[in-house]
């Protein structure tokens, strides 16, 4: 499996040669059949992650019998930084959606590489900060926008990242990403489908028409 596939990855491709080669000199190749938990909520942090090929997402439990997806991670993304960071335990569940293919820095190779690039600390925190502006701005955006325009930017999103028009993923978790019930969220999803922007099916939504579902946005 080759790693260049994660230099795709702002964050990676941002980091000081020195820095970058450290990590994928520590890593260890991996894959992950679907339905594979790479690590689950509370457990102790375990090293950085990455996705080369596949999809992964960050699942968490608001509630007894909720599930919410957090995350969906195309290839080039890094994941598992924040416990990495502040030695807590995982808050979500990292499953995958799709086979994938994985690169893993244990915990013990980081600390080395942190040990000879100390600076990786803060280009660790640079990751976890631009995932709290992406929440705030998400959070922010959920108030104020109309439930179209959130769903529709969530859909485009996804394609996007997945480089798929197909996405794998169901209303509930549509309708937890943006905030609003399951039927308010079906409501909209079957206005996008008469307009001929998606096409539903069980588990799944097919993007028709992504510069209009984009202009929606």
């Amino acid at each position: 499996m080759s790693a260049a596939m994660t230099i795709s990855d702002p964050w990676f491709t941002s980091l000081a040669p020195g820095r970058r080669q450290a990590l994928l000199d520590r890593a260890r190749s991996s894959s992950a059949p679907t339905g594979a938990r790479v690590y689950g909520v509370g457990d102790p942090p375990d090293g950085l992650w990455a996705v080369v090929g596949g999809e992964v997402r960050l699942v968490s439990y608001p509630a007894v019998g909720i599930e919410s997806v957090a995350m969906i991670l195309a290839p080039g993304a890094w994941f598992g930084e924040l416990s990495v960071l502040d030695g807590g335990p995982r808050p979500h569940d990292a499953v995958v959606v799709r086979p994938a293919e994985l690169l893993h820095v244990p915990l013990a190779a980081f600390e080395q590489v942190a040990a000879a690039h100390p600076l990786i600390y803060r280009d660790l925190g640079r990751l976890v900060c631009s995932r709290q502006r992406s929440a705030l701005t998400f959070m922010g955006q959920a108030i104020a926008q109309p439930i179209a325009v959130r769903l529709a930017r969530v859909l485009a999103g996804a394609a996007r990242a997945s480089g798929r028009a197909q996405v794998q993923v169901r209303q509930e978790d549509l309708a937890a990403m943006v905030g609003v019930s399951r039927q308010t969220a079906n409501r909209t999803l079957r206005g996008f489908e008469r307009a001929g922007l998606i096409e539903l099916a069980y588990g799944r939504i097919t993007v028709c028409d992504p510069e209009r579902l984009r202009a929606v946005a």
